[in-house]
């Protein structure tokens, strides 16, 4: 069972990393192939590409091999601590209701990367079944080394 944190976290980590609109990096910021070397690099865009591939699937099992868990989500004024694919098969139920289908990446930029963790900044597109736009949002994935495996270990999003 997904555990939520409440609203006194969230404002914890808001302090710990500022607060911000979401907004385009500076431009003096890094572009994304000036991390091309980094050993983490390729392996965030594969969990990321592999998280939207099995997203899709509807599938929390195939879904939930992306991850590390626990895993961090933190949307809608809350932190879910993320424990395993069980915890992840009521966001197809609930976005279904909302009249999504699909999803996609509009953008992806790994922002920080190191040996083993690579920040990068998304945006996703959420699609109906016609294939209209259903909503679209920016978030923040953190892919890392561990146990192993290149996996997702946490995740923030402006998505409700």
């Amino acid at each position: 069972m997904a555990k939520t944190v409440g609203k006194l976290a969230i404002g914890a980590l808001a302090l710990a990393f500022g607060a911000c609109a979401s907004t385009a990096a500076p431009a003096s910021a890094p572009t994304d192939a000036a991390f091309a070397a980094c050993p983490a690099y390729a392996p965030a865009y594969q969990v990321t590409d592999d998280f939207m591939r099995t997203f899709n699937t509807k599938d929390a099992v195939q879904y939930g091999a992306v991850f590390h868990f626990p895993s961090v989500r933190i949307a809608s004024g809350n932190v879910t601590i993320i424990n395993g694919p069980q915890d992840l098969e009521s966001g197809f139920t609930r976005l279904g209701e909302q009249g999504w289908d699909r999803s996609d990446w509009a953008k992806r930029q790994v922002v920080q990367c190191g040996p083993t963790k690579a920040h990068m900044l998304t945006t996703f597109v959420r699609y109906r079944a016609d294939g209209s736009v259903l909503s679209q949002f920016d978030s923040l994935y953190i892919v890392e080394f561990k146990n192993n495996r290149w996996g997702l270990t946490a995740r923030s999003s402006f998505a409700p």
